[in-house]
């Protein structure tokens, strides 16, 4: 930990002496000497950093000295920082400034006057500005001198504290060996709980008769045996989807706070909750929306073992069908006998056997290893590695990443014999395995890993999230131009050694976020202990906290009621990092919002004191105004303000934080304007504005920002003179290099603005996904709206696209149908388009969604693209090739769904014969009205769900003819306005289907063959 604040530490010497001229440096006296005799003595120190960072598990002098470097390492990081500040200060051209405009003086016309004065004065004298300009330097300088003489007489008292501690030296020369990849490695797989998962399904399927509903099957163990992983493998088996009528997932932890999971179990079952407020309203929601229904819910690491919480958790879900279950993950023995759950119903996670922790490390470490003799030397070893996994899984994983990075026999020696499996102190000895994996990282790795500790447990991160909180901090300043690859590079690293889990990817199978375990949370909390620290306040007391040597501060606050700040504990200035984040995430709106309002104002001007703050996480908060003192933190680097739902504009003083690399103020729905100045952002990477759909449009001055790689989403305004255009952008070589996803509103206005010949987006070869949206509200019909459409056609690499409002009648300009890489199509309220284009064609889309396009009252053969009808089963003669999900909505004037048997013809071949939509797994048709019935060839199609809602006339036909019946008696899973029938091992049960009104002499019950 101290190696990597010392390596950012003279990592930002180096720059400071290579950024800046020889000239620079010597405004400050003797500096070139004080920088060299800080890198030699951090350099010094630096060789003895691994030794001690081992030794301290056990020698709590050791631990002090550490902390006592670290505290100075981050005083030495901040004078650099305000010196590296001064000098980039003097180096904005004039230009820049009188271009961006005094941008206060809108808000301010007497302080507008004052400075047309001082302009007018100082203008026939500038040696006079000059002198005055001098002058300040002066002072700067001369403090940071002052700092920078009693940071280098702190250095050696440290310095000479060192030799009394036998500190080894390590060949820096000869740096450790890492193999490393872009690659992931597959963590998947699950070794030793087959026998398990066994069990557990058989419980949840079992039909023994209970007098409790739901019952409760409670899994305990120790933290790491997998117990998450069990649940997981177990909710998504297909036997237990084909069982339950509705699963549920919710993460609880701890605090065991009812009011979130009753939320969190709402929006598993998609019911809206946002016009309740209260647990019982909540309660009911849910009683009303599992009655009648078989429901398996998983409640994920519970810790409480309170009976009164539990008691109004279970109780609005005893209306659920007999067979109802509720499956538990907890470390806790108590916590299930709490549930009223006796000792032979628990289901006790073992630890693995030695075997089965040796194949997970093996799977793992073995990864593209070439070379049988080697491997067999490595077995060997490996074997006894396994048998200090202690049946944890999550070690197994942890050492198997290690272990990937190892080549040698001699490199997995050394892991086994490591002096870390000899550790005495309990903690120390637990996080044994995690020190080995963490000790073999970089320096730049070890900082990014320990920050994860600032986020609360069971966070989703978000990756792009993470590397731009990352680069806030500087610990990615290697190289300006690549920072975020290398961060990317160092999430993949962290990711092979298993130190995130739970991941969720995008179309392309990239990770887009993750969670930490619990461990491993644990274990960089360790790590940063008295660097990071966390709190939660309330409407009551609050804790006393000592921030003096606390740099990263996480605050979990309430969002209803009226919440005490810790204001008295901001004296000091050391904080680099302050997250801010609602522990009711999610909660409505309240009467004591503007309450709220004022306290949180007050409290973030105070938190401007905070001069050397690099990172402000503000999300999800019910601030309408952000203090103008913001302007004051010119170290800020990252900034987020999003979700601030009742957020009216920012202030001007934003556009004076010259150091911001990211600005994240997406769905500020309310947000009315962006400050003009914002051209003076020099350094801005990443500005997110997604959802802010008040915004008339960006400012002009962002076409300036050339180091701009990120901007999310752009707004088409009516007037191109006073914002930024949509030509704008091809100023901008690093946004086409780097956008992946963009999201352009406001498209209509591409007609008065004679843009609509531009195609801009052709070129952004990396653009993945690409959302259209045009004027929302005006319903009349603008034919030329198609030759915007035309003229917006990206790369073909395109994976997404979505489109909105659009009030053309044609939906299908030629390079729609040649994107041959589409995987997600989706429309929106189209309200006159009448014919769907023949996207049957696309041969890799896999989700089309169509939804309120109101004239279209026919689909017809031409949806299915021009396919060819002959035997030969390949992706050219077929349908829909790939196409998983299908969704059409509020489709009102929709009629007839054409399609015979003998639209295409099929063979008896093992893929099925079907040409049309042969790998559909779901098809879902909602409040089409007028729909009378299914195509024909959908009997050919091997669907696994249909869900049907708000019909009439479909209804009628699968109540009144056995043929409409038999297009969709072969789909094990259907769903009719909410009412589930599932067909189990080949049978309907009569009982269900009858609720849909379909007749006995409809069903073959037990027929397991073709009925067609």
């Amino acid at each position: 930990m101290a190696e990597a604040l010392l390596s950012a530490v003279l990592g930002q010497l180096l720059s400071i002496t290579t950024e800046f001229t020889e000239q620079e440096l010597r405004q400050v006296k003797n500096v070139e000497k004080r920088v060299s005799n800080l890198k030699e003595k951090l350099k010094d120190i630096k060789l003895v950093l691994e030794d001690a960072e081992s030794k301290q598990l056990d020698n709590p002098s050791v631990r002090r000295w550490l902390g006592k470097l670290k505290d100075v390492s981050y005083a030495i990081n901040d004078v650099l920082d305000d010196w590296s500040q001064e000098i980039r200060k003097s180096q904005i051209p004039n230009h820049v400034e009188e271009e961006e405009g005094d941008h206060h003086q809108k808000a301010d016309p007497v302080s507008n006057k004052m400075m047309m004065m001082k302009k007018k004065v100082c203008f026939p004298s500038l040696s006079c500005c000059f002198c005055l300009n001098q002058l300040k330097q002066v002072c700067v300088h001369r403090k940071i001198a002052h700092r920078s003489k009693e940071l280098n007489e702190t250095l050696d008292e440290i310095a000479k504290e060192k030799d009394a501690y036998s500190l080894e030296k390590t060949n820096n020369a000869s740096p450790k060996e890492r193999r490393e990849t872009t690659s992931f490695v597959n963590v998947s797989d699950v070794d030793g709980r087959d026998e398990d998962k066994e069990k557990v399904i058989n419980k949840l399927l079992s039909d023994e008769s209970s007098d409790k509903v739901p019952v409760i099957i409670p899994i305990v163990g120790m933290g790491g045996l997998g117990k998450t992983t069990l649940a997981q493998l177990v909710f998504n088996h297909e036997k237990i989807e084909a069982h339950f009528n509705e699963r549920i997932w919710v993460c609880v932890s701890d605090p065991f706070d009812e009011v979130r999971i009753v939320r969190a179990i709402l929006e598993s079952l998609k019911h809206g909750h946002r016009d309740l407020d209260t647990l019982q309203a909540l309660s009911d929601r849910i009683r009303e929306s599992i009655e009648g229904k078989k429901f398996l819910l998983v409640l994920d690491d519970v810790w409480s073992d309170d009976r009164k919480i539990w008691e109004k958790l279970i109780q609005p879900l005893r209306c659920g069908a007999v067979g109802s279950r509720v499956l538990v993950t907890t470390r806790k023995t108590e916590v299930a006998h709490m549930m009223g759950v006796t000792s032979s119903q628990i289901i006790y996670l073992a630890q693995l056997s030695e075997d089965h922790c040796w194949k997970i490390i093996k799977r793992l470490a073995f990864e593209g290893k070439n070379g049988e003799e080697l491997k067999q030397q490595l077995e060997e070893v490996g074997k006894k590695i396994a048998k200090k996994c202690k049946g944890l899984p999550l070690v197994a994983k942890t050492l198997g990443g290690l272990l990937f990075s190892k080549e040698t026999l001699r490199a997995w020696e050394d892991v086994l014999s490591s002096k870390l499996w000899e550790l005495q102190d309990e903690q120390s000895k637990t996080f044994a395995p995690f020190f080995l994996s963490y000790n073999d990282l970089s320096p730049r790795q070890k900082r990014c890993f320990s920050y994860c500790s600032v986020f609360p447990k069971d966070f989703e991160i978000d990756r792009s999230n993470l590397i731009e909180m990352w680069m806030s901090q500087g610990y990615l300043n290697g190289s300006r131009q690549d920072m975020e690859k290398e961060g990317e590079k160092c999430f993949e690293i962290l990711t092979m050694r298993s130190f995130f889990q739970d991941f969720d990817r995008d179309v392309d199978g990239n990770i887009y976020s993750c969670k930490m375990h619990d461990i491993l949370h644990d274990f960089s909390q360790f790590l940063t202990k008295n660097e990071c620290s966390a709190m939660k306040v309330d409407m009551e007391d609050i804790e006393p906290l000592n921030v003096e040597k606390v740099r990263h501060f996480t605050l979990q606050t309430p969002k209803q009621g009226r919440a005490k700040f810790p204001t008295s504990t901001f004296h000091q200035n050391n904080l680099h990092t302050l997250f801010l984040i609602c522990s009711d995430y999610g909660l409505d709106d309240d009467d004591d919002d503007d309450v709220d309002d004022y306290d949180m104002l007050v409290f973030l001007r105070i938190c401007c004191n905070q001069k050397h703050l690099r990172t402000l996480y503000l999300e999800n908060f019910t601030i309408t105004k952000v203090p103008r003192q913001l302007g004051q933190l010119i170290h800020l680097r990252y900034l987020n303000l999003s979700d601030s739902y009742g957020l009216e504009e920012l202030p001007d003083e934003v556009c004076d934080l010259c150091n911001l690399q990211t600005l994240r103020i997406r769905d500020c729905q309310h947000l009315q304007r962006l400050p003009k100045g914002m051209g003076k952002l020099v350094n801005l990477r990443h500005l997110y504005c997604f959802g802010c759909r008040n915004l008339k449009g960006l400012p002009k001055g962002i076409g300036r920002l050339t180091e701009l790689r990120i901007l999310d989403n752009m707004i088409i305004p009516e007037n191109n003179e006073a914002y930024l255009s949509l030509g704008d952008l091809k100023k901008l070589n690093h946004l086409q290099s780097h956008q992946t996803d963009f999201g352009i509103y406001n498209c209509h206005n591409l007609i008065s603005m004679g843009e609509n010949k531009e195609r801009v987006l052709m070129n952004w070869k990396y653009l993945a996904v690409l959302r259209l949206s045009f004027k929302r509200w005006d319903r009349e019909i603008c034919e030329d709206e198609f030759g915007i459409l035309e003229s917006l056609q990206p790369h073909q690499g395109l994976k997404r696209l979505s489109i909105f409002f659009y009030r053309g009648t044609n939906l299908c300009p030629e390079w729609m149908v040649s994107l041959v890489h589409l995987k997600i199509l989706s429309f929106y309220s189209c309200p006159y388009v009448e014919t769907l284009p023949p996207l049957g064609s696309l041969p890799s889309l896999e989700e089309l969604c169509v939804y309120e396009c109101d004239k279209v009252r026919k689909i017809g053969v031409e949806f299915l693209g021009n396919i060819k009808h002959n035997n030969n089963n390949n992706n050219n003669n077929v349908s829909f090739p790939k196409l998983k999900l299908l969704d059409f909505l509020g489709m009102e004037n929709w009629e007839e769904w054409e399609g015979n048997i003998e639209t295409t013809e099929h063979t008896d071949d093992a893929a099925g014969g079907a040409f049309i939509m042969p790998r559909l797994d779901s098809l879902e048709i909602n409040y089409c009205p007028m729909l009378k019935s299914l195509p024909e060839y959908l009997k050919l199609i091997p669907l696994k769900k249909l869900s049907i809602a708000g019909f009439d006339m479909l209804l009628q036909s699968l109540a009144q003819s056995e043929k409409e019946w038999l297009k969709i008696s072969h789909i094990p899973n259907i769903v009719i306005n909410g009412i589930f029938a599932i067909r189990r091992d080949g049978k309907w049960n009569y009982d269900e289907l009858a609720r849909f009104g379909v007749p006995r002499a409809f069903v073959h019950d037990g027929n397991d063959e073709d009925p067609f």
